[in-house]
Formats: C-alpha cells, structure tokens, sequence
C-alpha cells in the first residue's frame, strides 16, 4: 500500500500596500453594528499622525476623554503590523484594560492577542501571533518594564494612558525598601546613615508608630553617601534577599550607584537616579516607533522625564476639542465651607447615598485611612480595591452598594450608571519618595504642579466616559482645595475643567449644612431640569476660558533636554558631560522664584557630579564647592540646603539660612493650607482659638495653648496622661514643656508642689520616645501670679515663668500674623520659595519668630521673681 503525500502549507506572500490607517478602518470586517464610521477627530488624529509622524522615532498623542482614543491606538497599532510587518504591543496600565481593550479590537475586527499574567504561562499560539505578526500583543507596562521580558523585541509600542506608565518605568530603577515588610534592612540603612540626616527627623523615623499624616522626606546629602556607598551596596547585596521585589531593581543599579540618591521617608527608603535611564532598557529602546496617547500632555516635559526620552514628537488636540471634553461633572468642595473631619463625613454620606462609589487616593496610607474611617461607619458596606478588579470591573458592578479604593489615577473606566461618584481624597502631590522631597522640602512646586493637574485631569475622566454621562466629583482635603482655588494653578487646565471646578468653587461655599450639599448632589443626578440648568451655566464659562500656560512651565520644558542629557551622562560614567549638562540646566531654569527651588536642586546635582569628579580624581574640588555654595545662594528659604552646609566645604560667601526658621514658615504654610487659604473656615477657627486661649479653665486654655504652638509652627501636643506636660511645643531640637495654672488665683504665690511637677516634665519629655534624643528642653510656668513662695526657691532652677496675659497678647499677635500670611499666601497664588520668604519677613517683623518666641518665654527666671512675705 502506498504512503499518502504529506500535505505543507505554504507561507503566504507578503502583500504590503501603503494604506493609511483611516484606509485600514475601511477595509476592517467591524462586527459590532455600533461601529459604523469614524468620528471626525479620531480621522483628524490618524491623518495628522500619518502625514506628520509615522516616520518619528517618539510620538505624543493627546486624547481628551470621549474622543475615542482606544480605536485611534488600535488602528495605528494594525497600520503598523499590517502594513509595516512589525510586531506591536499595545499596554496598557491593568489586565482589566487589557481584556477591555481585546473585546473592543474583536468588535472592529483587528486581530489581537491578550499576554498577561506569568510570562512563563502565556498561550503559545498567541505568542507566536505576536512575533509572527499576525497579531498585536495587548499586555500591561509590567510586561515590558521587568528585568527579564519575554516580550523583548516589539517593534512598535502603543502606550495607553501613558501617563500610568510612570510608576512602572521608575519602579525598574527604584529599591524600595518598606518598613513594615523588610524592618530589619530599613533600620539598618537609616543607621548607616545617622550622622548624615538631622537628630529630630532621625527621631521621627525610629517612632513605631507615625501619624497618617505627618510629611517627613529627605535625601541624604550625596557627598555621605558616596562615601558610604560600599558598606551600603554590600550590605544589601547581603540581605536584599529578604525584600521582595527590591532585588529586581537592585540589578539595574548596583553598578550605577554613584548616579543615584538616597530618598529616606518613615514608610521606605528609595535608592534611584533621578531620571529612570529607560532607553538603556533594551525591550523599550528596541522599538522603532513608541506612541504615547494621554488625556493631557502636559506643557513643562514631564511626558520626556517619566520616559526618559529626549525629543517627542506632539500631535495637536483634535480640533474642537480644545475647549470641550466628555460628559458632565459637579465638583463640589466641602473643605471650602467645613472642617475635615465634616468633609471626610459629607464623603461618606455622599458614597451612602449613591450605592457605588469610587475613591482615589495618592498614596496607601491614605487609602488606608479612609478605608479605616470609612468601615467605622459604614461596616455594611462592601470595600474594594485594585485586586477585587484585577481582570474585571463585574465583582464592583455586580453589587447593589460598593466603594472602589484606588491609588492610582488612571487605568479604570466607570461609565454610566456603574457609577456616578468619585471622591478625590487629598492632593495627588506626591506618588513617590522623589516627589514628596520635591514638593515638601525643595518647594520644586512648578515642576510638580504639571503632574498634579494631569493626575487630576485623570481622575476626572474616571466617571464621565461619552458626551451624556455624568457624575457627582467631591473634591475632599484643605491641600486639594488650595491647589484647585489658586487662580494661576486653574488656569493651566483644560477650558472644560477650569468651568467645572470654577462652578464648584463658587458653590461650595453657600451651603449651610451637609445636608443641604448632598441634596445638590442628588437634584444634580436626579432632576432633569436642574442637571440641565447646571449644564448650560458651566458651559457658558468654558466658553469665556482659555488655558495659559506660565512661563516657568515653558522654561521646564526647554530645560527637559539637558536634563536627560546629564541623566545618560552620569549613567555611562561621563561625568565631564554630566557636569556641561547640570550647567546648561541650570541657566535654562535662570529667571524668577518660581524656579528657584528646581534650579537649587540642579546647582546641587552639578555640585555632586563636582564631587564625584573630585573623587576620581577628574575635577577639582572647587568644582563641587561652587556649585554647593550657588545652591546655596540660590534661596534662603530651603530648611534641607541650610542642613547640607554642615556636610560640605563651603566659602565665606554663602548666604547663610536659619534652618529653624523656615521649619517655623513651613509649618505655618502647612497649616493655613489646612485652614484654607479661601472661605470663611479660617476665622471660624480663629474665633475658636481665642475663645479658649481667653478662658481660664484649664481643660479650654490648655486647647487654646495647644493650638498656639501650632500657630506659630511648633511641633504641638498636649499629652493626655496624668502628670504629664500641659503642652509642649518642639521645632526641630528645641522644646518646651509648659505647666498651666489658669485656674489659680493671682494672689497666692506659686507653690514647692506646683514647681516640683514642673521639674518632672523635663524627665517625661526627655523620655518620649517621638522627640529628638539630643533635645534642648525648657520648663515654662503659665499663671497670672507676681511671687513666689519661699518654700518653693530650691526647685526652682532652671525654671522659667510667664504671665497669662503675655500669652494671650502673643495670641492676638499670632491670630493678626495668621491672617496678614494668608493674604500673602492668596496674592502668591501657589506654594513657592518666595511665599516661604514672605512668612519669614513676617514673623521677625511681627517678632514671632521663634527667636522672639524664645525670648518671650524665657525672659523670666523664675529664680529670679519676688518672693512672698
């Protein structure tokens, strides 16, 4: 019997036309019926991309929501496999997107392959689709951003929401070594460095347990930790075993620790360069076309720093859509009328009252927070979180009553009556240690401000996906109130959003109780006639806006350049060229205060790329002390460059900077900004204030004193326990432990019993283990009494007094300040170096500077008082 003839297929010829993507979407066999033709401005965008940018290397995209951008990336995505034979990927920043986005291409009818999951467990034929390039790859940032890729060789890169990618591109070049998941090797490398950060911020850190809310960055000066970089690396070379994912990381940067710096917070240390080198990513810089498509771009280059890329061609927005965006949204602000613990309770009535709800967070600690709160309340209620929706959106749907917490901005997509809530918590300043040092310590607020409007900009868009979907927005916490309010900061959004929270402002304020906010809320949703009359009032102010871009945000982005230059300078070890590009940063960002703290930051990186030169012997070490010496000429204002003096050789020349007094004008911005900085919250809180500081009760001025520390920027509690202070104010390692006596008559003289509990405080406040271990303590007597008992004079020493009255004096004094710093704090329209130099002026010409402080309180021995007869 004969054999039968194998049967072979033979590899199709390769037909390559040149279609334009607007052409391909014609040819597509579309199986969904509500897929007939494009929109006008998702033809504009593919035109624009094929005529001007389908030959760039790099090219931005910016998409308002409702303007389809998932079929303009998936129809650039199939241009390129089908007419230019690449293998393509498109990411996108969660597996449910990615499965959300496949279902979407099989409706348009292009071949795709969802990779997701273990690199290990994905389908073999769907990956060999992919290489073949019979399909394109639909997988999330991580399968790219990992140290060992299996998709390693795309040829083109659609980015989704690129923005989101920000996280995942640093996080490739970032030890992140947490507290609470690996104590032993955090300890042990905030020990190493000790002698390089302040006593009371090293305090703070070895405290077991720190407030949600208390911001604590720094970055340890880079000349210590040069120096110390080989105990370091070998000490986590040792033990990065024991932390998790660190290892990752710690294989991208081990040999290039010289170009990188130590970030150091209570919850983690990161150990990164400035800028993640991503074109020395070998699965990302392979690409011959990486397109990254965002709602909003942003104007000051931070699209080139989160990638690390140099020159990125920008398409326009499509045209129309300059001024309009998708759906309809209430943003209300109960911080313009209430204080926070009311708002957070308007929030939780608002989720109540809606069924389902999402909240975004910036970071965990928040989203920790207010799940706490919120379970507290409202136990019934399901919570849920990014894992709960990992591949699908149903388990949140799917339940009659549900909160969604996020700590992310982008990546989820709530349309219609899925949702028609979303509670931003707190200003997204900060989603990592670099940011926090950024904008806490280094005031490099022009630089971030450009994140921050794109973070909020991403989170509008989270509820309102088509031209009729809408959605209530509470806008919850003083810092997110402040940076929404500041008419320069609004300016700089999209004309849409500038109208919509521009209406929230002004409505925020007229409500006179919560419930009277929530019932706007609910007629927003559910009156038809009302929704419409808020519709057409909003839209009438979008038309009258225009967004302006500030001149400091064009100086960044011309800047971005040499930024990355020096990045990939330092990073190959050329450290000639590392020092020309700090240089050629430094003059782009010359100009006003605006930029000083960023320009700071860049004089102190040409500084450290001076000093390593010095080690290498390459420059001298002039170099480095020049740079330093600029940094610190640059401003007064920065409480970390007046700590770097101490560690760096410097001349003569350097304006020296009172470190406690801008730790005094800090915190003094800090909390007018919890004060709000608009609205009638501020005198209500003052009122408050002078009504307990003004009564002699001891439970109501002990308050009243409590919050005078704060006022004037100390570090202020009054500890509940028995014999314990009546308050004690602290500014970095200097304390002072009060005893009160409001209660007591002036007549009678102060007694031994009286002195001897104000001598134990010292002891109880050298033993608190949150304060500063080399701590400067002083006892202060508050009474209204003129002498001393004689029984008293040998426990007197190195007690000092005060009369009540002075205090309140100082009081009224505060209160007056307070208010003169808010008006300069509203005329600044935003945080920067200047309105730090502002509140400094003020308190030594007001004498309330803590200088002047200190001579009010101590001023009077009280060894040296009148004794009784």
């Amino acid at each position: 019997m004969g054999k039968t003839p194998r049967k072979f297929v033979m590899p199709t010829k390769i037909q390559v036309s040149d279609k334009d993507p607007e052409t391909i979407f014609r040819d597509l066999k579309v199986n969904s019926s509500q897929v007939k033709n494009l929109w006008s401005q998702q033809a504009d965008v593919l035109r624009s991309y094929y005529n001007q940018a389908r030959d760039k290397g790099d090219v931005a995209l910016e998409l308002p929501t409702g303007t389809g951008k998932t079929l303009i990336g998936l129809l650039i995505a199939e241009y390129r496999r089908r007419i230019k034979q690449e293998r393509v990927v498109y990411l996108c920043p969660t597996k449910q997107l990615a499965y959300q986005v496949h279902c979407k291409a099989q409706d348009y009818g292009i071949p795709t392959v969802v990779l997701v999951g273990q690199q290990s467990k994905y389908s073999q034929v769907d990956f060999a689709d992919f290489i073949t390039s019979k399909a394109i790859a639909i997988t999330t940032y991580s399968a790219i951003f990992n140290t060992n890729p299996r998709i390693d060789n795309a040829q083109a890169i659609i980015f989704d929401d690129a923005h989101s990618a920000e996280s995942h591109i640093a996080s490739l070049w970032t030890v992140k070594i947490f507290r609470k998941e690996c104590f032993q090797v955090y300890n042990s490398i905030i020990n190493l460095f000790k002698e390089d950060i302040p006593d009371y911020l090293y305090s703070r850190l070895m405290k077991a347990d720190y407030d949600y809310f208390m911001k604590s960055y720094d970055v340890v000066p880079y000349p210590n930790y040069y120096n110390k970089i080989p105990q370091l690396s070998e000490y986590i070379e040792a033990n990065i075993i024991n932390c998790d994912k660190a290892k990752y990381a710690w294989s991208k940067i081990k040999e290039n620790l010289e170009a990188c710096h130590v970030y150091i917070s209570w919850g983690e240390i990161n150990i990164r360069p400035i800028i993640p080198p991503a074109l020395t990513h070998y699965p990302f810089a392979y690409a011959k076309q990486r397109i990254y498509m965002s709602a909003t771009l942003g104007d000051g280059g931070e699209l080139e720093r989160l990638t690390g890329v140099k020159e990125i061609e920008r398409l326009p927005i499509p045209i129309g859509w300059e001024k309009y965006s998708s759906g309809r949204r209430l943003i209300l602000f109960p911080d313009r009328k209430f204080d926070s613990s009311k708002s957070l309770e308007i929030a939780f009535k608002a989720i109540e009252k809606h069924g389902r709800a999402l909240v975004l967070c910036p970071d965990t600690h928040s989203a920790d927070f207010f799940k706490e709160q919120f379970h507290k309340s409202y136990h019934t209620i399901p919570i849920m979180d990014s894992y709960d929706i990992e591949e699908s959106l149903d388990p949140f749907i799917q339940e009659e009553r549900a909160v969604l917490i996020l700590t992310r901005y982008d990546g989820i997509d709530l349309s219609g009556d899925t949702c028609r809530l979303l509670v931003v918590f707190k200003l997204p300043e900060a989603t990592n240690l670099q940011e926090g040092f950024f904008w806490n310590r280094l005031s490099a607020n022009a630089l971030l401000n450009d994140r921050i409007r794109t973070r909020i900009t991403q989170a509008l868009g989270r509820c309102t996906r088509s031209s009729d979907d809408f959605s209530n927005v509470l806008m919850v916490g003083s810092d997110l109130l402040k940076f929404c309010a500041i008419k320069e900061n609004l300016k700089n959004f999209h004309p849409e959003i500038q109208a919509e929270i521009a209406f929230g402002l002004a409505n925020s304020e007229p409500f006179d109780t919560s419930d009277d906010l929530l019932g706007f809320m609910e007629d927003f949703i559910n009156d038809k006639v009302f929704f419409q009359e808020i519709n057409l009032a909003i839209t009438g102010l979008r038309d009258d806006t225009e967004k302006v871009v500030k001149p400091a945000t064009a100086q960044l982005m011309k800047s971005v350049k040499s930024e990355l230059e020096y990045v990939t300078a330092l990073w190959k070890n050329d450290i000639d060229m590392a020092q020309q590009m700090a240089k050629a940063v430094t003059d782009a960002l010359s100009g006003g205060k605006e930029l000083a703290g960023y320009r700071a930051w860049w004089f102190y990186l040409a500084g450290s790329c001076g000093y390593l030169g010095y080690r290498r012997n390459l420059m001298d070490l002039s170099v480095a002390k020049q740079n330093y010496s600029t940094a610190l000429q640059t401003t007064n204002s920065l409480t970390w460059l007046a700590d770097l003096a101490k560690y760096v050789p410097s001349n003569s020349e350097i304006v020296t900077t009172d470190s406690d007094l801008v730790t005094q004008a800090e915190a003094i911005e800090d909390v007018l900004t919890g004060l709000s900085i608009v609205g009638p919250k501020f005198e209500k809180k003052m009122t408050e204030f002078m009504e307990k500081i003004s009564n002699n009760n001891s439970g109501n001025f002990e308050k009243g004193l409590e919050k005078l520390g704060e006022y004037l920027g100390f570090q202020s509690k009054k500890p509940p326990s028995e014999g314990a202070p009546d308050g004690i104010w602290v500014l970095r390692n200097n304390a002072y432990g009060f005893e009160a006596k409001s209660e007591e008559d002036s007549k009678n003289p102060i007694s031994l019993s009286t002195c001897r509990q104000a001598n134990g405080h010292r002891n109880w406040i050298s033993d608190d283990e949150t304060f500063p271990q080399q701590l400067s303590i002083k006892i202060v007597l508050l009474d209204h009494k003129e002498r001393l008992h004689p029984d008293a004079l040998p426990q007197v020493h190195e007690l000092f007094h005060q009369n009540i009255t002075e205090i309140r004096d100082l009081a009224l004094r505060v209160t007056n300040s307070l208010r003169r710093i808010r008006s300069i704090m509203a005329k600044d329209g935003e945080s920067n170096l200047f309105t730090k130099e502002h509140i400094c002026e003020v308190l030594c010409s007001e004498r309330l500077s803590y200088k002047h402080v200190n001579e009010i309180l101590t001023t009077n021995k009280l060894d040296e008082m009148e004794i009784s007869r």
